[in-house]
């Protein structure tokens, strides 16, 4: 089922891959955050509802924090194909139910199942770019990856703030995408000759990978990923906080803010730098983004600092995603791409959470927003002052 030794990819296996990384577009905040502030309201009174809400934004992270390297070694043994065949058909299932619940624990039980599917879709969606093109070419897929998922958000955010005036239910529906890409996955993609035949027991060595700088890059990751969903999940509670009530209106605002997203990632592709200067670059944007978005209460302000935010976010994540698993081994490309998703989706779980803290800390959301900025400046500072270990980065 799936298996041929002699197919080659191209465009619709390689699209097919990409829009599997949508996905956990949709599954973070980025189509139910204009939604969020209208659940909050609903679920009044609800105990705990602070952190019930952040779990509805971001528990499918946390799961795919936790088992998006288990997943990675399962499908290093059995088919990356395999696991991602089975895991798109869960999600689109478990996705649209909270569509008719109304229990609030029950929403967040069918959100985690979420971020069970999506550990697989996005570690054996990673993996199998690897495995299908050759080593030139792969890196602008997994580019591609990071590179329109900012597109997909700028839509989902539209789109869940569009259907977020009927019903907060509503965006939920959405979902059901998981199903489309469950079909393309099925008759489009298929299991990797080489991953067949290490499954048949003809190619069992050791995988040499160099834990020490991937691991690097995938701590580096988590926090730029908590900085990353600063704008997806709080620009809509700033826009509350600031005029701007209507769902619609904030999806609508949010959404044009986001699309300095592909912006970073066209910046990534222009500029020939390497990671240091481009991670300092992208560090810096934020920086002052976050500073417009903490400093300045007028709502325009808000999107202006979201907009830097996002062009600085559009830079880092490519950069990043490429430079962890362009030198990964064939028969560790599960396993590492596992290590580098698990960090992406740790730091997205994380942000949020950090948030909530920081507010009690300080006050104040705008507050806590001011702490990203002077983190992101010192990020950015201290990544030029070590200079990383010298090596290509595309």
């Amino acid at each position: 089922m799936g298996e041929s030794p002699v197919r080659s990819a191209g465009l619709v296996q390689g699209w097919t891959l990409v829009a599997s990384a949508w996905l956990a577009v949709f599954a973070s905040a980025a189509l139910l955050g204009p939604v969020l502030p209208s659940m909050t309201a609903h679920f009044r009174g609800t105990p705990a509802l602070d952190v019930m809400i952040s779990f509805v934004a971001t528990l499918p992270s946390l799961f795919v924090a936790l088992l998006a390297i288990p997943f990675g070694l399962l499908a290093d043994r059995i088919g990356h194909w395999r696991v991602m065949f089975w895991a798109t058909l869960v999600y689109g299932v478990v996705g649209v139910l909270p569509y008719w619940l109304e229990s609030l624990p029950a929403i967040v039980v069918a959100r985690g199942a979420v971020g069970i599917a999506e550990a697989a879709i996005m570690t054996c969606g990673a993996a199998l770019i690897g495995h299908y093109y050759s080593a030139a070419r792969a890196p602008r897929w997994w580019a591609l990856q990071t590179g329109t998922a900012p597109i997909a958000a700028a839509v989902a955010i539209a789109v869940g703030g569009a259907l977020g005036d009927r019903s907060w239910h509503t965006p939920f529906l959405v979902y059901g995408f998981g199903l489309v890409l469950f079909v393309l996955v099925a008759t489009q993609l298929w299991e990797p000759p080489l991953v067949e035949a290490r499954i048949a027991g003809a190619d069992r060595s050791a995988a040499r990978v160099n834990w020490p700088r991937l691991l690097g890059i995938c701590l580096i990751t988590v926090f730029a990923m908590c900085a990353f969903m600063i704008t997806v999940i709080q620009t809509s509670f700033l826009l509350t906080e600031r005029g701007i009530p209507s769902p619609a209106a904030i999806g609508r605002w949010q959404s044009l803010s986001s699309l300095a997203n592909p912006l970073g990632a066209l910046l990534f592709g222009v500029l020939r730098w390497r990671a240091p200067a481009k991670l300092a670059l992208s560090m810096m944007l934020m920086a002052v983004g976050f500073a417009l978005m903490g400093w300045l209460t007028g709502w325009q302000a808000t999107l202006a600092g979201a907009a830097i935010t996002n062009l600085g976010c559009g830079m880092v994540l490519p950069t990043l995603i490429t430079w962890a698993l362009e030198g990964l081994p064939a028969a560790a490309r599960g396993s590492g791409a596992g290590a580098w998703m698990a960090a992406s989706f740790l730091g997205q779980f994380l942000s949020p959470l950090s948030i909530v803290a920081l507010r009690g800390l300080s006050g104040t959301l705008a507050s806590a927003i001011l702490s990203y900025a002077a983190a992101c400046a010192v990020v950015g500072i201290v990544t030029l002052l070590l200079r990383f270990k010298k090596e290509p980065v595309p």
